[in-house]
């Protein structure tokens, strides 16, 4: 089903000339496996939903009692195939069209899958956001569309894009904040599981944000090698300014030194 497919099956494949990959290409797959976690009793996580479909698969499975578990990418909740035209008028392809910044795999869905996938990260049908981080070299990307790398360079723009969805109302940042660090040490459980809090006792693995601290996307500020983000130029509200492992800090927002740790900031496991 997914062939040669580069992006989304849709108006937008269908208006720049590219190969499609179907929807029901990833729900024929994750219809198969919940099916096999029925037949087995085991467990099964999915990685990267990206359809509305999927979504109502998980839901299904899960109110059935089935031990499934299922993740979300942040591209896929504030994102859609619309990216890829990239210029200002859909109708008029133009060189800004062919954004290859927005290959990823599976690839940017429909507005209304992304809508499926917000409501199933508040009510509970996805258990976790993961980055899928995929950085790549510039020749990677610098090529047509058919012939670039999937990959988005996300680790360093996930909290900024997401924040968007709480300062637009759509999700709270306490259920954000454990879907990000809470969720995904749950569904690794075992010794996995004392991770993502800050309870007594636990691994001082902290990260300490700002909400309100508005940037502006930068790659070549980014720590990352891979500068393939979409997001360049954007401006967001909401930025990681410092992080620790092990209760030692190895990082702090350098534009606005140690003095932004003597504001109200959240800290998060």
């Amino acid at each position: 089903l997914s062939g040669h497919g580069v992006m989304n099956e849709g108006w937008t494949a269908t208006r720049l000339g590219l190969a499609g990959i179907p929807a029901a290409a990833e729900e024929v797959m994750a219809a198969r496996d919940i099916a096999l976690t029925r037949l087995t009793g085991g467990r099964l996580h999915l990685a990267h939903v990206s359809t509305a479909g999927t979504v109502e698969l998980v839901r299904q499975a899960k109110d059935e009692g089935l031990r499934v578990t299922a993740e979300v990418c942040p591209h896929h909740l504030v994102m859609d195939d619309r990216w890829v035209l990239g210029g200002d008028s859909p109708n008029v392809p133009t060189m800004q069209h062919y954004d290859t910044r927005t290959k990823v795999y599976p690839p940017l869905r429909e507005a209304r899958d992304a809508e499926a996938l917000l409501e199933g990260l508040v009510d509970g049908t996805i258990d976790c956001i993961a980055t899928d981080h995929a950085p790549h070299d510039f020749a990677s990307k610098m090529c047509t569309y058919q012939d670039s790398e999937f990959g988005i360079s996300v680790l360093e723009t996930a909290l900024g894009s997401l924040m968007g969805l709480v300062h637009g109302g759509a999700i709270r940042l306490p259920l954000l904040v454990q879907r990000l660090t809470l969720g995904p040490a749950q569904v690794l459980g075992g010794e996995m599981g004392r991770y993502g809090t800050l309870g007594p006792g636990s691994v001082a693995d902290v990260v300490v944000i700002d909400p309100e601290m508005e940037w502006v996307v930068d790659t070549e500020a980014f720590a990352s090698k891979g500068k393939n983000t979409p997001f360049q130029g954007a401006r967001f509200r909401g930025k990681v300014v410092g992080t620790m492992v092990g209760g030692e800090f190895r990082y702090r927002e350098e534009e606005r030194g140690a003095g932004v740790f003597g504001r109200d900031q959240d800290m998060v496991g």
